[in-house]
């Protein structure tokens, strides 16, 4: 699978990168939009301790200090789904990997292609999927969307070539090698999902992005290199309610960005993730606008942006976050 990766990694980036680049093109003089969007609990991580996920929280027994007093989190795994005029959009796609799902105490997990039926979607309309990076719980769905093409940073299938061909074995170990990962350089690029990723490369159905583009008017790739992969990349939303920043795991917890503090360390320079978050402060002006892709909060008041939600297929949720003008709700 490993030298698979490199040859296809080399045909795929000079056989799609131009498609990023004229999507950039044909957009930037255009208009910005509103866009609707919603975001969908894929699955649930639970019971996740509270100092893996964000080291500064770690939990300490006895203490009263809000800060170190929560033994576990349960962790959703969002998935945001964006309708800009026809065009329908997801950021990152989840994963539907059983035996990986077994690993790691997922539950309340239901098929993303059913998950967008309840919102009156159908899975072979949505037209683009950017991947806010290549790791197993947010690329792992892709081929069930036939007529989309994702997005992918360069700097991310370099990564995974990398990782995966490197001759020394604890650095090159994935999530199924014997003892498991430990967040190594591999970890999250597993075969299944390295499957998905290539299949689109391998049918065409690839933009390989050099850092910006603009892929519809208004809605952005930022790149986030190094802020939880190497090439981690954001996406900026307009709606009616400002600009939403999507960041997959750049910025996996909305409480760290609020109170700067790294959350979901992984292959991650901890500088860049904070630089992520100083990102979305710019493009939004302020972190209320940030769409974090596992904040425990989410679905709650607590986390305001996703409050409007309800519970959907197999326990899972999702949230009505902004609606474009004409556009009715969709929340059942």
């Amino acid at each position: 699978m490993r030298n698979l990766v490199r040859r296809i990694a080399l045909a795929g980036a000079v056989a799609t990168t131009a498609l990023a680049g004229f999507a950039a093109m044909n957009s930037a003089a255009a208009q910005d939009q509103n866009c609707s969007v919603w975001l969908v609990e894929s699955s649930r991580f639970m019971k996740v301790p509270m100092g893996s996920f964000m080291p500064d929280r770690a939990f300490i027994p006895g203490s009263t200090d809000a800060k170190h007093n929560i033994n576990t989190v349960d962790l959703p795994v969002n998935v945001g789904v964006i309708k800009c005029g026809s065009e329908l959009i997801l950021f990152d796609s989840g994963w539907k990997q059983q035996e990986y799902h077994k690993k790691t105490g997922t539950e309340h997990w239901a098929p993303l292609p059913d998950q967008l039926k309840v919102l009156g979607f159908d899975a072979n309309n949505v037209t683009k999927i950017v991947i806010g990076h290549g790791h197993w719980d947010h690329a792992g769905q892709l081929s069930d969307f036939p007529n989309a093409v994702i997005y992918i940073q360069r700097e991310e299938l370099n990564a995974i070539e990398w990782a995966l061909n490197y001759p020394n074995p604890k650095i090159a170990a994935t999530n199924n090698s014997p003892g498991g990962c430990f967040r190594t350089p591999a970890c999250g690029y597993e075969p299944l999902t390295v499957a998905e990723i290539y299949g689109k490369v391998l049918n065409g159905k690839a933009a390989i992005v050099n850092g910006e583009a603009e892929i519809l008017p208004g809605v952005k790739i930022h790149p986030a290199f190094r802020a939880h992969t190497a090439g981690s990349q954001l996406l900026e939303v307009p709606t009616s309610i400002g600009k939403l920043v999507f960041g997959s795991d750049a910025y996996s917890s909305w409480e760290g960005i609020r109170d700067w503090m790294p959350a979901n360390i992984q292959q991650t320079d901890t500088v860049q993730q904070i630089l992520a978050y100083e990102k979305c402060y710019k493009i939004t002006g302020g972190y209320q606008n940030c769409v974090s892709a596992h904040e425990p909060l989410t679905y709650t008041d607590a986390y305001p942006l996703t409050k409007n939600s309800w519970e959907a297929l197999n326990g899972g949720r999702m949230a009505e976050l902004a609606l474009a003008p004409g556009e009715k709700s969709h929340k059942p």
